[in-house]
């Protein structure tokens, strides 16, 4: 399957199945200043289920796509968003406004060091880039299967993790987002879940997808 990503210039993004209502994407596994392990995560993850994803292929020290479209990074963060756009239109999940028709979770793949005393942190931006009932839910199941979660806390999430559901007009670039349906979650994985029980957290994130697209509708 890697062979069926497209590749733009900072971005590769694959089409994954079209009854798999999510995208996984990893926007720091390009070195140097890697999340290390977090582009393995996304690959196999896609691999697991065929699910959507989005991959940057750029490094952060040279162009932070997780951040607020700026002068600097406008060029990738505007693939992104096209990424983004290409994946909801293969899915068939946009209605005439160009909104979201059901449910669909972002799920932002992202490394921590292991000096927070946390198995993982979710970040919502305080719950400003999903609804609460996804919050909720996604807290719930992750507390299943490891012992330390935080959220809101350590790392709330960029407030650019905020736009694809609200939009972003500050620039002449109108970006109106995908409406209240769209929901992003930042995963932040301590190293030593990442580095040493990677395959449990394969396992846990693909059965988290499949079973978002079954509980929301």
């Amino acid at each position: 399957m890697m062979e069926d990503f497209i590749e733009k210039k900072d971005v590769k993004f694959y089409l994954g199945n079209k009854d798999i209502y999510s995208h996984i994407d990893a926007l720091h596994a390009c070195p140097p200043q890697t999340d290390r392990f977090t582009g393995n995560i996304v690959e196999s993850i896609i691999n697991e289920i065929n699910c959507s994803a989005i991959m940057a292929t750029i490094s952060r020290k040279i162009v932070d796509i997780n951040r607020p479209r700026n002068e600097k990074n406008s060029e990738a963060i505007d693939e992104y968003r096209d990424a983004i756009r290409q994946i909801l239109e293969h899915l068939s999940i946009l209605n005439e406004n160009g909104k979201l028709s059901r449910p669909y979770l972002h799920l932002a793949i992202h490394g921590m060091k292991d000096d927070y005393n946390k198995d993982i942190e979710i970040g919502t931006r305080y719950g400003t880039t999903c609804s609460q009932g996804v919050k909720d839910w996604i807290l719930a199941e992750l507390k299943k299967g490891l012992t330390s979660v935080g959220i809101d806390n350590i790392f709330p999430g960029d407030i650019s993790k905020s736009v694809h559901r609200l939009g972003d007009l500050s620039s002449n670039q109108h970006y109106f987002g995908y409406g209240e349906n769209f929901n992003s979650i930042q995963l932040e994985f301590s190293l030593n879940l990442r580095q040493n029980y990677r395959k449990e957290i394969i396992k846990m994130l693909s059965e988290l997808i499949l079973k978002f697209c079954g509980e929301f509708k």
